[in-house]
């Protein structure tokens, strides 16, 4: 979960606005990487800019 908390934190450095959050396994873009960005585990959340991102 410290990931999640972490990339959270760099999302609202970057666009100054909380994300959309969503089950990534709910998300379905299959070209999408739902993996953590931090250590490559499976992601259990998407952090969307937009809906149907």
């Amino acid at each position: 979960m410290e990931h999640v908390d972490q990339e959270i934190d760099e999302y609202v450095d970057q666009f100054e606005a909380a994300p959309d959050t969503y089950r990534a396994e709910d998300v379905e873009d299959e070209t999408l990487d739902k993996r953590c960005r931090v250590c490559g585990a499976e992601g259990k959340i998407a952090l969307l800019r937009g809906k149907g991102m």
